[in-house]
């Protein structure tokens, strides 16, 4: 049973932090993440939740997550982005993090999604939602 047990935690864990080679024209949505919260367990799995936007074309829209890993998905700062595609639009996205030194190879993060009419933006406490016609008031100035 124990055996059982780790080969199933393996098959979970592996698939999310193993660093692949992947073609980014296969990931067209843009993901920032606004804000970003994580518990590491002492079995080393991570699970997390936070805030942020996707943008797809000139379509952007605010959405709230939650993953489980064996690593932590860091928030994005200034115009950084992460590459995603939707794997159950609107509910779960596959999110590229790319590994650090290795500029063709990525982390892999599922999403659990819940998308939202507005945008996020960031706050010294956090997200804020702003309505889409305050968000684009906003980016003209």
């Amino acid at each position: 049973m124990k055996k059982f047990a780790l080969a199933l935690g393996l098959c979970l864990l592996l698939p999310a932090v193993l660093a692949a080679v992947k073609n980014l024209g296969d990931y067209p949505l843009k993901i920032q993440v606004v804000e970003s919260h994580w518990t590491r367990h002492k079995d080393g799995s991570v699970s997390g939740w936070g805030r942020g936007d996707i943008t797809d074309g000139d379509s952007i829209h605010a959405f709230d997550f939650t993953y489980e890993s064996s690593t932590t998905l860091l928030r994005t700062i200034g115009n950084a982005h992460y590459a995603a595609k939707w794997k159950k639009e609107p509910v779960k996205l596959e999110l590229l993090a790319g590994e650090i030194g290795s500029p063709d190879k990525y982390y892999t993060f599922t999403l659990k999604t819940t998308v939202r009419e507005d945008v996020y933006m960031p706050s010294p406490s956090g997200a804020v939602a702003v309505s889409q016609e305050e968000y684009k008031a906003k980016q003209q100035k």
